[in-house]
């Protein structure tokens, strides 16, 4: 819980410095930043609901890569990085924990209701990122692709380490390390078509991204 929470509030600074960047985009940024804000208080409330307290110290170790980032392309002023890294890692692997959450949500208080509107606000969001990448890179789709597995690269390594580190509590509350990394990697393939990429140029994109992180995944499970 505590990687959701302290997660949100990472995509919140996340929106905050893409309005920073952009003033033609700065209202709706921030109005997504004040969504995640809220995302990461529900979720608060509900794990304080089921007695549980976050690890902070665990979610800022396994969080540290995404805010170097963050940092890194707001000091370069590179609005396209940011979008992608918000679009493509932060929110995806969102969308790909809280969908399977939603599932077993009702054993615990005050979870079904936090986690499924935080569910479709991450939709809406990926949904505008997409538009706006699609719209800025129509006819540029190398050139995108490019940035996308530069900004991208680290952080799908980083997010199969915490999916490792994570497989324990996972497994407790019925849900699947593998399966989430998966479910990361369909979304990825399919934001990848959403901003003009061909399906099968899309595949082979998430195939050499994804693969070293199943297989390491798997390795560690086995082992």
């Amino acid at each position: 819980m505590g990687l959701a929470i302290f997660g949100e509030k990472v995509a919140a600074r996340t929106y905050v410095a893409m309005a920073e960047i952009r003033d033609e985009h700065a209202e709706l940024l921030r109005k997504f930043a004040g969504m995640e804000a809220r995302h990461g208080a529900s979720f608060l409330a509900a794990s304080r609901a089921n007695g549980v307290e976050p690890d902070r110290e665990f979610a800022d170790g396994e969080l540290g890569y995404l805010i170097e980032q963050v940092d890194r392309y707001s000091a370069e002023r590179d609005f396209d990085a940011l979008a992608i890294l918000q679009g493509f890692i932060v929110e995806s692997l969102a969308i790909a924990t809280y969908e399977p959450f939603l599932a077993i949500a009702d054993r615990y208080p005050g979870a079904t209701e936090a986690f499924s509107t935080a569910l479709a606000d991450e939709r809406f969001h990926v949904d505008w990122i997409t538009r706006y990448l699609r719209l800025r890179y129509f006819d540029r789709t190398g050139e995108f692709l490019g940035l996308a597995e530069r900004v991208n690269v680290q952080g799908i390594d980083c997010v199969g380490g915490t999916l490792m580190n994570i497989a324990g509590h996972l497994d407790q509350v019925g849900l699947s390390g593998a399966d989430c990394a998966a479910g990361m990697l369909d979304g990825y393939a399919a934001l990848l078509e959403d901003v003009g990429l061909e399906q099968r140029a899309a595949l082979k994109n998430v195939t050499t991204l994804f693969a070293p992180l199943l297989v390491r995944y798997q390795r560690e499970r086995a082992g």
